[in-house]
Parts: structure tokens; C-alpha cells; sequence
């Protein structure tokens, strides 16, 4: 396809790798039957050479992804974990047994090896106990501490950076040595943001060679408590043996079924996301394959990209990592880009302004800018300003949806880069709106900064665009994407929408009475140090809506949300999953049990549908109080079991909502006022703590004993809490009997 010249098409195809012999895998998992990773997010590792083969894997939806993976390289061994807590500090006997076999693996099969432990040092009592010869240091002993090492392990992070000590390392393993690194790619993508896993992560830049390297994303357990031995996905993990299947399968000699065809994109996707730009062993193969299927790279609401057409899937992928390093002079627009977010108007001019940024607040700026899809824009700051970290964003669709069966757009059309420079020529092959990135330790005062070769996009601040220049002229403007602004809340919507909007001053005066509600109920100030934002896509990477910054709608509610009357009359029925997302960012883990992450942000979702329209909790469309009051029913005839409270939010909220009808807000107002003001040393320890506090402190607001009440729902409070309230008067709702409960709310 025209597009894939970035990709500098080669003509090798990787080997279909010899499967690895199962001596190898039944060494490392031998006695092992279930790995349990408790409270971990283990993440996928990709497995493309020749000789790296899978030795356990996890599951992402019908396909299964490797886990842990291995490699011999020279003389030398490899093993990669998803996540260091599959060698955790539990007293599993299958723990234990996974963590001794894997040393004596990269020790070439000596049970009394010598092991370096740089990291993953929990590991240390149980070799030790078994024989091994463990030491411990730092990494800045290393390559020295090399030479008398049979095994070392370490957090691939810590290489990033120092070119000379992977290669001292990789030189260290060719002769003989052993190498463990076992981190979740998803969980050092978040702690370096701006750095690519593939091409910075050190132990990335030293393992490709050896034909495996940490990937991200997450994968699910495949047992009942955690990761099965099962040998399950074993040879269709391995990158090498899909792609050979994809080739047949594209040539006409093989056909994969659509089980066999997802597991393939899976597979060559999560690799293809994970190695260096310098791979040589698995990105030529992908790239010939992709070149000789032709153009089938571009999804779009008319023609998604599903999971049965895996060379677009994967074309998409090279081209999001290609885009992503292609020089700024090299830049052009994705053919997607048109589709969504959209196309910038033939005849939009083209034009240079200057917008002042409060570097008092906080995260994005906007500025009524629009960077047209493959165009390159410059931004100039004052030069005392190019070291503060300023940075600049296109595009406020940061979700990512490569996840997805099927893709509707593009799975990743956002880009940033930091400001270093007073002048930064940058852009996206999406385009997007234009924002001025403002780091928490921002600098202080207004500063303006100059944005070149930008579209005008309209922009309405509440009590600062006039409005007969909002009717006249800027909601005209022609970018595809707008914004209404206060300082409490952004919404980012589609042009289209906002150009018949005659009012969005009293529109957003009914969002920001919202806000000021939720602020209420949480007792924190209303004047907020930044706006929430809340942002509308065509597709979004989990759920209807989900909570952030951005909060993430689907495009089918924007028509209530520019509706004043709407959300003034609507209540429950068209407005709850608004209120319900920004409960999720307000909502505090204190007061939030194990179970009611779903429940507790719901009390800002009751107390804005009253607040803002009027409808009170005992009338509220949602709880839907008669058919609620029969599930309470059934749940105390058979026995009000707290497993089955915590696992169905609907249920547990009646519980608050009772509290909220005999109390008040006021009650809840005054309690998370308390938790807010808590000093650390007086924070719940676990969620046992986070129940009895709540009750305690929660009965004290009150002046009665609610330890009957939760007992009688069946939520488990400790003795020594219950005594210390039980000089208070008891309460239950009036002809509340144990065991059955009165009408709810």
C-alpha cells in the first residue's frame, strides 16, 4: 500500500522457528501446576526467534498471550516474566518449585549455582534454602560482578540508558551465563512516560537478539486462582510459527479458521508492538508479509478492522510504531485520519496566533487550535520558559484501543512531545485539537505562547467568550472538533454539534452546578485546580464511559449533553452515566470497600440527579426502588451473603441509600470531610480496617450504633468496632427486623 513506504518494506521472512524441545519447558515447569500472582497485573512477553520458545501464557479474550518465555542464546540462557509477582514471596509449594527450577535452568542445570540478585531479591530465602550460592548487589557493580555469575537477575529498566552494559551483558550470556528480567511492560511504560517500551526499555534492547522481549498490555489468570502449567498456547505464542501460518493462510496453501486467525493477529501484534526499530529477527518477515497483502490498513466506522483480517491489524501496528519515530519533515496524514476524527476543510485558512496559558492550573490548556491531519505546526514559548517542562499535546483521543476485536478507528491518534526548545515544530498524521501541557510542578504566572499553521476551532469559555461572537463567528470555525470550557469542567465534542448551540453559557451553567454538587457531597472546595474534562469518541478502551482525564463517552450521548433542559428534566434516565463517571474520580479508596468500586461513586450519581434534577433518591429512575426492594428481599431470604452484596452494585447501593434517607447528606458530607482530613497514620490499613472505620466513624457522625445495621446486611465488622460504639443507641430503619428489611430507600 502507498502508506506502508514508511515502513522501508524488506523482503526477508523469518523462519518458522523449530519447537523448542519440551525437555527445556518441562525442566522450568516441572512439579508446577498453578502460579498465583496475587493483587499482580502480569503482563504479555513476545516470543519471535529461533531459538526462544513460550513457557506459559495467560489469556486476552479467546486467544492465550506467553507469560513466561525462554531462550538460549550462544552458550548462555533467558528466561522473561510478565510480572515479577509469578516468582512471588507466597508459600505455595508451586511457587517455590517455579522459582528453584528457573535458576537451575539458567544455570545450565547446576542446583548449586551462583545467582546474582541486582532485583527480584524475595527470591533469595527460597534459593538459598535449595543450595544456590546468592548473592546480592547493586547494578552499579555490574559487568564487573559478572565474571564469578552463573544467573543474574535484574529489572531490564535499570540498563536503559547504558549501551555498554547490555552489550557486556549480552557478551556475558553468549559465553554462558544466565539472565532473568521479570517486570510488566504496562507497568514501566507508566512510570516513564514519553519512552517507548520497544526502543528504550533496556532489556528490551538486549533480549531482541535473543528473539524475546517484555511487551505490554495485560493478560488474565487461566485458572481458578491465578496461571495454569497447561502447556496451552505454547507454539501458537511464538511470533515465528504465526507469522509462518499467516503467510500460508494469505497464499492460499493453509486456511485458519477465525480462532486460529485472531490467536495469529494476537500474537504478531503484541511482538510486533515490542521490538527495537533496529529488530532484525521478526519486523523484516512482518513487513514483506504486509507489503505483498496490499492495502488493508485503514479502519473505519464503514469498514472495521476485526480481528479476521489480521495483516491490516498488524500493518496498523508497524504504522503506529513508524509514525510515531518517522522525522517531523517526513510527517504526512493516515489515510484513517479523514474518517476520524476527521478531515480539516479544503479551504480552511491556515493561521498564526498567540494564546495566553495559566500555568496556575494544571495538566491541558486548551487553545482554540486545530493541527490539520500530516501538517506541521510550530509552537514558540519564551525562552526562560523552554526547560520548565512544558509540553504541547494534538489530540484529545488518548485512549487506545489495540486491545479491541474490532477497531473502528485507528487504535492510537494522540500525540505529545515535551517542549525543550523555544521554538518546536511538531505534528500528528491525525491531527487534533491543539493543547499546551502543563506539568504539576508547573511554572508559576500566565505566559503566552505563539502556535503557527494552526485552524481556528471553536472554543466557548463561560464568562469569557462574548456571545454574539460565539453566534457570529466562532462557532463557524472550521475544525472537526470543539470545546465548551468553565473552570470546572471541559467538554470536547464534535463541531458539528456545537455550531446550532445558541446558548452555551446557561448549557454550562447547568454543567458546573454539577460539578459544584459533586464538590459538595465530597466536601472539597469548588473552586477546582483544574477542570474535569470529559471527551466523546467513537471509540473508547473500556466500557460505555469510563473515568480519567478525559472522562470517555461514546458519541451517542452528545445530543444530551449539549441539552440544557435534558439535564435539567432527564435525571437518571439520560444523565447517570455522566454523574456516575465523575463519581469515579472523586470517589476515595478510605471509604470504598473491596467490591464497591461500582457502588460508592454512585452517591455522587444519586446526589447530582437530586441537586440538579430534582430527583430525589427515594423516586430515582435508576435505583428503581419496587424491582431494588425485591432483590434486597431475595438477598436477605437467602441469607444476606456479603460476597454476593459486594458483587452486585445495584444491591450494595441500596445499603447507602438507606443511610442517606436517615441521615441525610449531611451525614456523608461531614464523614468524608473527616476521612479527607485523616492524618496517613490513621488511614485504613486493609479493607477489613476501611469497614470498621466506616461504620465506626460513620455511627459517631450520627450519634447512633449502626453495627447491628451492617451486620444484618451481612458486611463483616470486627468485634473490638462494634464495642466501641456500643454505647450509642442502636439503629435500623423503622421496621427494619432482622433479617428482613423494610422497604428501600
Amino acid at each position: 500500500m502507498a502508506f506502508m513506504g514508511l515502513l522501508a518494506v524488506g523482503l526477508m521472512m523469518a523462519a518458522s522457528p523449530a519447537q523448542a524441545p519440551a525437555s527445556d519447558v518441562d525442566s522450568i515447569l516441572n512439579g508446577v501446576s498453578e502460579v498465583v500472582a496475587p493483587d499482580c497485573l502480569v503482563g504479555p512477553v513476545a516470543v519471535f526467534g529461533d531459538r526462544a520458545f513460550c513457557v506459559m501464557t495467560g489469556a486476552t479474550g479467546k486467544s492465550r498471550l506467553p507469560i513466561l518465555a525462554a531462550a538460549r542464546y550462544g552458550k548462555g540462557r533467558v528466561i522473561l516474566a510478565g510480572h515479577e509477582g509469578l516468582y512471588g514471596t507466597t508459600d505455595r509449594a508451586d511457587q517455590k518449585r517455579l522459582i528453584v527450577n528457573t535458576a537451575t535452568w539458567l544455570c545450565g542445570g547446576k542446583r548449586n549455582g551462583r545467582v546474582l540478585l541486582v532485583d527480584a531479591r524475595p527470591m533469595e530465602a527460597t534459593l538459598r534454602a535449595a543450595g544456590f550460592q546468592v548473592r546480592t548487589k547493586g547494578a552499579e557493580d555490574l559487568p564487573a560482578a559478572l565474571a564469578d555469575t552463573d544467573a543474574l537477575y535484574i529489572n531490564g529498566g535499570r540498563l536503559t540508558g547504558k549501551p555498554e552494559l547490555i552489550e557486556a551483558i549480552a557478551k556475558y550470556v553468549q559465553a554462558g551465563g544466565g539472565y532473568f528480567d521479570g517486570v510488566p511492560g504496562w507497568g514501566w511504560q507508566q512510570l516513564n512516560p514519553g519512552l517507548s517500551l520497544a526502543n528504550d526499555y533496556g532489556g528490551n534492547l538486549l533480549t531482541d537478539r535473543m528473539g524475546l522481549t517484555i511487551a505490554d498490555g495485560m493478560v488474565d489468570p487461566t485458572g481458578k486462582e491465578g496461571f495454569l502449567a497447561d502447556r496451552k498456547g505454547l507454539i501458537e505464542g511464538h511470533a515465528g510459527h504465526a507469522l509462518a501460518a499467516l503467510k500460508e493462510h494469505a497464499r492460499g496453501r493453509k486456511s485458519l479458521d477465525a480462532e486460529a486467525l485472531g490467536q495469529a493477529g494476537v500474537t504478531l501484534g503484541n511482538a510486533a508492538g515490542a521490538v527495537p526499530a533496529s529488530d532484525r529477527l521478526l519486523l523484516p518477515g512482518l513487513r514483506a508479509l504486509i507489503a505483498e497483502a496490499g492495502d488493508s490498513a485503514i479502519p473505519t466506522e464503514a469498514h472495521p478492522l476485526g480481528t479476521d483480517n489480521p495483516v491490516g491489524r498488524i500493518a496498523c501496528v508497524l504504522q503506529n510504531i513508524e509514525m510515531r519515530r518517522t522525522p517531523i519533515d517526513m510527517l504526512r496524514a493516515h489515510p484513517a485520519a479523514a474518517d476520524f476524527p476527521g478531515a480539516v476543510p479544503a479551504d480552511a485558512k491556515r493561521v498564526t496566533r498567540t494564546v495566553t496559558v495559566d500555568c496556575r492550573t494544571p495538566d491541558w490548556a486548551s487553545t482554540g487550535l486545530y493541527a490539520a491531519p500530516g501538517e506541521r505546526i510550530v509552537i514558540t514559548l519564551p525562552e526562560e520558559l523552554a526547560q520548565a517542562g512544558l509540553g504541547v499535546r494534538i489530540g484529545a483521543h488518548t485512549d487506545t484501543n489495540w486491545h479491541h476485536g474490532r477497531w473502528t478507528r485507528f487504535p492510537d491518534i494522540s500525540y505529545a512531545t515535551t517542549l525543550t526548545t523555544p521554538t518546536t515544530t511538531f505534528g500528528s498524521p491525525f491531527g487534533g485539537l491543539i493543547y499546551i501541557v502543563v506539568p504539576q510542578g508547573r511554572p508559576a504566572g500566565i505566559i503566552e505562547v505563539t502556535i503557527q499553521n494552526a485552524v481556528d476551532a471553536p472554543l466557548f469559555v463561560a464568562g469569557k467568550t462574548p456571545l454574539h461572537r460565539w453566534r457570529e463567528e466562532i462557532r463557524a470555525y472550521p475544525a472537526p472538533w470543539a470545546e465548551l470550557a468553565t473552570g470546572k469542567i471541559i467538554l470536547t465534542l464534535p463541531a458539528s454539534v456545537v455550531r446550532r448551540l445558541d446558548d452555551p453559557e446557561a448549557l454550562l451553567a447547568v454543567w458546573d452546578h454539577g460539578l459544584d454538587s459533586i464538590a459538595d457531597l465530597a466536601a472539597i472546595p469548588r473552586d477546582r485546580p483544574r477542570p474535569e474534562r470529559m471527551c466523546c469518541d467513537r471509540q473508547i478502551s473500556a466500557g460505555y464511559m469510563h473515568s480519567g482525564y478525559p472522562i470517555m463517552n461514546h458519541l451517542d450521548v452528545i445530543e444530551v449533553m449539549v441539552d440544557r433542559d435534558r439535564l435539567f428534566r432527564d435525571g437518571a434516565k439520560s444523565c447517570w452515566g455522566f454523574w456516575h463517571e465523575l463519581g469515579h474520580n472523586h470517589q476515595a479508596g478510605d471509604w470504598t470497600f473491596e467490591g464497591t468500586g461500582e457502588t460508592t461513586n454512585n452517591l455522587f450519581s444519586l446526589y447530582c440527579c437530586e441537586r440538579v434534577s430534582n430527583e430525589t433518591v427515594a423516586a430515582n429512575s435508576w435505583l428503581n426502588v419496587s424491582e431494588r426492594n425485591k432483590r434486597v428481599a431475595k438477598y436477605f431470604a437467602d441469607g444476606a451473603k456479603y460476597a454476593e452484596w459486594q458483587s452486585d452494585p445495584a444491591l450494595s447501593l441500596m445499603f447507602y441509600a438507606q443511610l442517606q434517607q436517615a441521615f441525610g447528606w449531611g451525614a456523608y458530607q461531614r464523614l468524608f470531610a473527616e476521612y479527607r482530613q485523616l492524618p496517613d497514620a490513621s488511614r485504613p490499613k486493609d479493607d477489613q480496617d476501611k469497614r470498621d472505620q466506616f461504620m465506626v466513624r460513620f455511627s459517631r457522625q450520627v450519634g447512633y450504633d449502626l453495627g447491628p445495621f451492617f451486620a444484618s446486611w451481612g458486611i463483616p465488622i470486627r468485634d473490638a468496632a462494634r464495642q466501641s460504639v456500643a454505647h450509642l443507641p442502636e439503629w435500623k430503619p423503622a421496621g427494619f427486623r432482622e433479617g428482613i428489611p423494610p422497604a428501600s430507600p
